[in-house]
């Protein structure tokens, strides 16, 4: 699997030759197999865009076509080479409208319809920088003096801008013109032409290695990426010394273990456990950017809003930094290259849909032979459709296969670190924590897994697994594989076990954790949103994050004013960083994120809204869901019903409020009788939550 993935391709006389309309249908057809969905305008927009780009390729043609058309066939510009439409970056997440092939030189074009925004020039501008440091054959033909040119190109209207330039960036991205040539149908040749002629070199670029060219950062973004990480406070705690400490050990521990199976060719899964908050994602971040480790290892995780948080978070760090004139960028990075260097340093986390596009195929990256796999028990089972293919097997089984396909003629040994969150799986179709177990088995590998692991509550169905694996002859034991302090909840660790007794009904066990915990550490409980609200606010002091979390299937708090962000509107870098104020901030307590949002992350004080998707009834936990007008049970889903509220109920640093609905008393909305809310108000009332009221 190469890097990117073109949806059409083609030599510039064969282009020239064909129909506009074949080729429309052709890129149509190509989004159709990946699933994705082309609305009327965007094919009429390529329409344009191909019958212009191929008149100004047309030597010697009289007759102007459309926008597209009229550049490419321009006399002048016989050394275009090659066309390349919708040029999908996969492991970056960029999809480039049209690139052209010349000697020396390769030319990124974006075409807009009406008109051109300072987004626009940022867009092909960070497209020609992610070439430059990620695509291998791109960087080969930069070293041999050669050069990358944006173009933004209207496909209506007229331009009176400048077309020339000549001012590129400094190092080391020098190859890039400083800002993008700007044209429109008309003038399109002469910025191609513009942009041949700014060429330093005719190093000729093969269009077949280009598009088989693999992931490969360039040594220059990796040394400004470790040093930017560096510099930003998500590398260290600067308080709780006792859980950086047992962090610093876990790194060092599985960082030898990793050169350990390396110079000795052993693949090997490495699972870290670890309380929720407990510092797995750190200990994953410092491995990936270890100094000894960097070039072979990638942060890769199937919880994408982690990763939105992440790469939003260092990039404010580093605009802070930056202005502040304390931001150390190596490898000849002049200070005004830092909004690129920013932007595109992230490139180490990665959303597991991209790094592992293919399953089961050769990945073609340059590093990757260590990945550190964020939330790993979320890997899908066998059938489970992914990229819009079902899988053939286990998701983990295929990610180990894959690993040694791809490193099978430079074998020096796979490592998988595996972070996982027992109780977690909130996804029926995911496989848990197992799936790793019996992959490394089946292929072969070695698993390292500490005896604290193993004991785990919910890491395995039946005991007969926990004796088989304590002293299977693949395992090797890990002295620092469990982080049990939650750096979460970190004035008492109690949390999170009152909360697996809850959900296992062990109301006695429950109450005594309950009254064990330090007065302000208490889980308090309420009726009356508004109340819960007032609560939580009070609480909240500085830059401290407040916020609202629901189930996904909690249909019915829309009665009560609450409104539960679905996947696809949610923005959770936004919820989890906006000041106060700003409407997406979580701390307006507006809007609620579910569980698949707020997995892996936390916020200071949560106030958890429960539903009736989850109810007690009788001594024991039902499921339900919303089925045409009303709630029906929904038995299969129960497991991963409690799992969500264990997640919701576990995102807090400081301090936690849950808020049950008192329900319809007037029995006119059946949806939302009371009977269904007082078996969970009372449940933890006896699990020893305290009713906010009860103590005014």
């Amino acid at each position: 699997m190469s890097a990117g993935l073109a949806w059409y391709d083609s030599d510039k006389k064969s282009f020239i030759k064909a129909e506009s309309r074949n080729i429309v249908n052709h890129l149509t057809g190509e989004a159709t197999r990946q699933r994705w969905h082309i609305e009327t305008e965007q094919q009429e927009e390529w329409e344009k865009s191909v019958e212009l780009l191929q008149g100004n390729l047309d030597e010697g043609r009289k007759t102007q076509l459309m926008d597209l058309q009229d550049a490419l066939s321009h006399p002048d510009l016989e050394e275009i080479s090659d066309v390349i439409l919708e040029y999908d970056f996969r492991r970056r997440g960029l999809r480039m409208d049209c690139i052209l092939l010349a000697p020396g030189s390769i030319i990124v074009i974006e075409f807009k319809r009406t008109k051109l925004t300072q987004s626009d020039r940022d867009q092909v501008m960070n497209y020609c920088v992610n070439l430059a440091e990620f695509h291998e054959v791109t960087r080969q033909m930069i070293e041999d003096k050669g050069n990358i040119i944006p173009i933004l190109a209207l496909t209506k209207g007229a331009l009176s801008s400048k077309i020339d330039q000549e001012t590129f960036y400094s190092k080391p991205l020098n190859c890039i013109l400083e800002s993008p040539l700007e044209c429109d149908s008309k003038t399109l040749h002469l910025a191609i032409l513009s942009a041949l002629k700014l060429r330093r070199s005719k190093t000729m670029v093969n269009r077949k290695e280009w598009l088989k060219s693999r992931f490969s950062p360039s040594s220059t973004i990796l040394d400004a990426a470790i040093s930017l990480y560096g510099q930003h406070d998500v590398s260290a705690i600067q308080t709780h010394s006792n859980p950086v400490e047992k962090i610093n050990r876990c790194v060092d521990g599985i960082k030898k273990l990793i050169i350990k199976s390396q110079k000795q060719k052993q693949n090997c899964v490495i699972i870290l456990s670890g309380a929720p908050g407990a510092g797995k994602t750190l200990v994953g971040l410092n491995l990936v950017f270890d100094k000894d480790l960097r070039e072979d290892t990638v942060f890769v995780t199937g919880n994408a809003p982690l990763v939105d948080v992440l790469s939003k978070t260092l990039e404010q760090s580093y605009k802070i930094k930056s202005n502040s004139n304390t931001l150390n960028i190596p490898s000849g990075y002049s200070h005004k290259n830092v909004r690129h260097i920013v932007k595109n340093s992230t490139f180490k986390i990665v959303k597991a849909h991209r790094f592992l596009n293919e399953r089961g195929s050769k990945n073609e990256s340059t590093d990757g032979q260590i990945i550190i796999f964020d939330e790993a028990q979320r890997t899908y089972s066998k059938g489970k459709e992914v990229n819009r293919e079902r899988l053939k097997k286990h998701e983990a089984e295929l990610i180990l296969e894959s690993m040694e396909k791809k490193y099978n003629d430079d074998y020096k040994g796979c490592v998988i670190v595996a972070l996982i969150g027992h109780n977690q799986v909130i996804n029926s179709s995911e496989r848990g924590t197992i799936a790793w177990f019996e992959a490394a088995e089946e292929r072969g590998w070695k698993i390292a897994i500490a005896d604290e692991t193993l004991q785990l509550n919910g890491l395995f169905e039946d005991q007969e697994n926990v004796i088989k694996w304590r002293n299977h002859e693949s395992r090797i034991k890990l002295n620092e594989g469990h982080l049990s302090h939650s750096i979460r909840y970190y004035r008492n660790q109690g949390i999170e076990e009152w909360v697996y007794h809850v959900m296992a009904g062990n109301t006695n066990s429950a109450k005594a954790i309950a009254s064990t915990l330090k007065s302000e550490d208490r889980v308090f409980v309420s009726r009356d949103f508004n109340s819960a609200k007032s609560w939580i606010r009070e609480k909240r002091i500085g830059d401290q994050r407040v916020g609202l979390l629901a189930s996904s299937g909690a249909r019915r708090l829309i009665a009560e004013g609450i409104y539960v962000q679905s996947q696809s509107e949610s923005n959770i870098a936004h919820w989890i960083l906006a000041p106060s104020g700003d409407v997406r901030s979580s701390n307006m307590l507006e809007t609620a994120m579910t569980e698949y949002k707020i997995q892996g992350l936390e916020i200071d004080y949560s106030l958890v809204c429960w539903d009736a998707d989850l109810r007690f009834e009788n001594g024991v936990w039902k499921s339900y869901r919303i089925h045409g007008a009303g709630w029906s049970n929904f038995v299969s889903a129960l497991e991963v019903r409690k799992n969500s509220y264990r997640v919701l109920l576990t995102r807090a640093r400081k301090g936690m409020i849950i808020f049950i609905p008192k329900g319809d008393k007037t029995n006119y909305d059946e949806t939302r009788n009371p009977e269904f809310y007082d078996g969970i108000f009372n449940h933890l009332i006896n699990c020893g939550a305290i009713d906010i009221n009860q103590l005014k």
